[in-house]
């Protein structure tokens, strides 16, 4: 990943930048309390009402939504919006916004692609739990100028299945992610140390607020038992100059989500670490591909 330099030129700067990616740099993850305003927040939180009671009466999952087991098509029990980014320009515009843009091109630089987004959704009392794992398992890339944002579109509380991570595990190894040479999606013990689980952090903040976590710190979330909704929107980007090393792109539609900078066709190689055989991406979600475990860490 390239080295972190203070918000760049051309964005809105963010209050105390400094101090919150020097956070990002020790841990691999940092949280910032509403960086949406008011307004934004609430635009964000009522666009995603409408798309949800657009699932009332689907019987099963779409190019849009996967669902819950459990689902009841009158009271949809949705686990992840796909692709929001292509649903309404609302999306499309956040995932453009000059303050998230400040703190992302600090950290990978300033030519900038929205790689992938989805809504995931933690129904109250039956959001299930996600186990641990390293989103650049998923989609390693010719270099690591890459890292997520979540934008909490619900408070995110102890109680409700927010986002989990182990603090320094982006200074460590690729774990292992397969089972029987098939790509299960979560963290294997492979003999080797692995990380302690006891010391995770949630990720928690009101309505919102912004988190941004690198490719290789592990994370994962515990079900839902609460009373109370958690949709996280998760803004997945790459240095413009960072290809996937294994699925095909529309390479028009690729270029389509830059948003900064200019494009280009020249990939920037870096050593980097990937474990094979790739992840199959025509199989379905994470919560599909984890399916395949046996034991799990959020047993229930």
């Amino acid at each position: 990943m390239n080295a972190m330099t203070d918000t760049s030129p051309g964005f809105p700067p963010v209050p105390g930048a400094d101090a919150l990616l020097a956070h990002y740099a020790r841990n691999g993850y940092v949280v910032i309390p509403g960086l949406l305003d008011a307004e934004e927040t609430q635009a964000l939180r009522a666009l995603t009402d409408r798309v949800e009671a657009s699932a009332v009466g689907l019987t099963e999952g779409n190019a849009v939504f996967d669902f819950e087991d459990g689902h009841i098509p009158e009271v949809p029990r949705i686990q992840r919006i796909k692709k929001p980014n292509r649903i309404d320009p609302l999306y499309r515009a956040l995932a453009a916004h000059p303050r998230i843009l400040s703190l992302v091109s600090a950290l990978i630089g300033p030519n900038i692609r929205l790689n992938h987004s989805k809504i995931n959704m933690k129904t109250a009392q039956v959001g299930a739990a996600l186990e641990w794992h390293q989103d650049w398992a998923f989609a390693p890339h010719t270099n690591m100028s890459t890292c997520v944002v979540s934008v909490m579109i619900d408070a995110c509380m102890e109680q409700n299945g927010p986002v989990l991570v182990v603090p320094g595990t982006h200074q460590g190894r690729l774990l292992e992610h397969h089972a029987d040479g098939r790509f299960v999606g979560a963290v294997v013990d492979d003999g080797l140390p692995m990380p302690d689980y006891a010391l995770a952090e949630a990720l928690l903040g009101p309505a919102g607020s912004v988190a941004i976590h690198h490719p290789l710190v592990v994370h994962g979330s515990a079900a839902n038992r609460s009373g109370a909704p958690r949709r996280i929107l998760f803004l997945e980007y790459a240095a413009s100059d960072a290809f996937p090393l294994f699925y095909h792109v529309d390479w028009e539609e690729y270029d389509s989500r830059i948003v900064s900078g200019p494009p280009t066709s020249l990939a920037r190689l870096e050593p980097v670490h990937v474990k094979l055989p790739f992840p199959n991406h025509t199989s379905g979600s994470i919560f599909k591909t984890q399916s395949a475990l046996g034991a799990r860490y959020f047993a229930g």
